[in-house]
């Protein structure tokens, strides 16, 4: 019975996790507080349903929040904008279209994109590396790349399409890719 608790427990803070990340996006201005709470009420809601019913628990969450998410987005798409779009001028239009503008995009394409997968598997095979030297079959930490690469890949996407410049951008793929090279080059050269 107290796991039917915790499995409910995690289904609400699923789906208050989504409908915390509808509202973060609904504002006009950005709020990484009301995303990291959205984002914190998911994951919460998820441990909350793993530790009640295992992979089951996780599952239904997912479903749950899954759920939410449709019912949240339905409804967006059905509501009139708040402010009527106006027509883009033409100087904000060329502006729009201008080489800098175009750059900056394919760069931050190439950042959040290619370059955030290769930094999401480096940092999932430093973990890997720190798995093998704990007492972690090699068959249960080469899973747990597999599964650490999907999950470390939109998070860092995430956090970067947040930032306003650059600077953070970088920062955000190099010091986990600092970080995850020290366990590769210290445990990796053991025998």
């Amino acid at each position: 019975m107290a796991g039917d608790g915790a499995l409910w427990l995690g289904c609400a803070l699923a789906a208050a996790g989504v409908a915390g990340l509808r509202l973060s996006w609904g504002r006009r201005g950005k709020s990484p507080q009301l995303y990291m709470l959205g984002w914190a009420a998911l994951a919460a809601g998820c441990i909350a349903a793993g530790m009640a019913s295992g992979a089951w628990g996780v599952a239904v969450a997912a479903l749950v929040a899954t759920a939410m998410a449709c019912l949240v987005l339905t409804h967006a798409a059905f509501e009139q904008p708040r402010t009527p779009r106006r027509a883009a001028e033409p100087e904000s239009a060329a502006a729009a279209s201008a080489p800098g503008t175009l750059s900056r995009g394919v760069i931050t394409f190439a950042l959040t994109g290619p370059v955030a997968l290769a930094v999401a598997v480096v940092l999932a095979l430093g973990m890997r590396t720190v798995a093998l030297a704990w007492p972690v079959a090699e068959a249960d930490a080469n899973v747990m790349v597999l599964a650490l690469v999907p999950l470390f890949w939109p998070l860092l996407a995430f956090a970067m399409l947040m930032a306003e410049n650059r600077r953070p951008q970088i920062a955000m793929l190099a010091v986990p890719l600092i970080a995850a090279s020290l366990p590769l080059l210290a445990l990796g050269s053991r025998p």
